[in-house]
């Protein structure tokens, strides 16, 4: 996966450091915690997956962008079948 971004039509909300999520149908509300509120905030269109866990690595202590890379697949590719994210 490459340059991953937040669909354009997904409405969210950071609340207590958590992103509050809404997928574009309006169907499904996802609250994530504090490291998948990180990861979707840095979805900028040009960061890939090892770009994600690097941009983790930093801002998490004791996190290993090659141990964080397929826990961030995962979770990219769970927000992508929910049309959150694109690319």
């Amino acid at each position: 996966m490459s340059g991953m971004q937040r669909a354009d039509a997904v409405t969210y909300e950071i609340v207590d450091g958590r992103a509050i999520l809404i997928d574009p149908k309006g169907a499904e509300l996802l609250t994530l915690n504090a490291v998948g509120t990180l990861i979707w905030e840095a979805l900028d269109g040009v960061r890939d997956a090892p770009a994600l866990a690097e941009h983790l690595s930093q801002h998490v202590r004791n996190v290993d962008p090659g141990d964080a890379q397929n826990d961030i697949d995962g979770f990219l590719s769970e927000l992508r079948q929910l049309g959150l994210v694109t690319g």
